[in-house]
């Protein structure tokens, strides 16, 4: 297998993070030393030290690069940690999400290598219709015979959920991006500073007709309601604020 590097935007709520982790290691990593993990903490959430956030990473994993954020913000979290990354292709996660069951990360990477145009690969969090051409995210996508789907659009198809991304993808990406946009809303057609990048990937989802989900991230949302965390009103999102 290719080394992976796996990127993390986190904020300070060590026990969720652990949880996450734990499920990555259960249901991805097969060798650890194939596996670096990159995460970034932005200084928001419970009042612990943000260090407990890099101990419980530690844990998990022996390679570990951090950063612990002066002021959050969620496009230079995505920024800080694809700016880290080294690998050929790089896992990218949220501390907030789950995975249910294992998936064959090797394969994933075949289907990457057979199709160079192939940005990414996204884990599915809804269930998946029994059926070769299905319509999600706002988009038409066809069955591949290689076990996933292909979008049949590129204009507003690459999202952060649980996604492994070639590096030469987000190579291009960083050079495009900007501090004052939600980094899942950069990559639309709409933008014009990333739409000739994205115009020329192709965009996948990985899951198999008729199955489960396989990632859960509504722990999430209620760790933030706890915490009367909430998006700010009338902006586009680039970090949590308290209600």
């Amino acid at each position: 297998m290719d080394r992976v590097d796996i990127t993390m935007t986190a904020v300070i709520r060590p026990k969720m993070l652990a949880g996450t982790l734990r499920t990555i290691q259960k249901n991805i990593i097969k060798n650890q030393t194939g596996f670096r993990l990159i995460i970034n903490i932005d200084p928001i959430g419970e009042s612990k030290n943000p260090m407990k956030v890099v101990d419980i990473a530690k844990t998990f994993f022996s390679d570990v690069v951090y950063n612990i954020a002066k002021e959050p913000s969620f496009p230079k979290a995505v920024k800080w940690v694809w700016s880290q990354a080294e690998a050929p292709y790089v896992f990218h996660w949220e501390d907030d999400i789950d995975i249910l069951r294992p998936i064959d990360i090797d394969d994933m990477i075949s289907i990457h290598e057979k199709y160079p145009k192939l940005s990414s690969l996204r884990l599915y969090k809804h269930p998946t219709p029994k059926k070769k051409v299905i319509d999600t995210f706002g988009c038409r996508w066809i069955y591949k015979p290689e076990g996933f789907y292909m979008s049949k659009d590129w204009k507003k198809q690459f999202g952060l959920n649980p996604i492994l991304i070639k590096k030469a993808f987000i190579d291009g990406a960083l050079k495009c991006m900007v501090d004052n946009v939600n980094p899942e809303k950069q990559f639309r057609f709409s933008q014009a500073y990333m739409k000739q990048h994205i115009k020329n990937w192709q965009y996948g989802l990985y899951t198999k007709q008729g199955a489960a989900r396989i990632i859960d991230g509504r722990k999430g949302q209620a760790w933030k309601n706890n915490l009367k965390l909430q998006k700010p009103r009338g902006q586009t999102f680039v970090r949590w604020e308290k209600k």
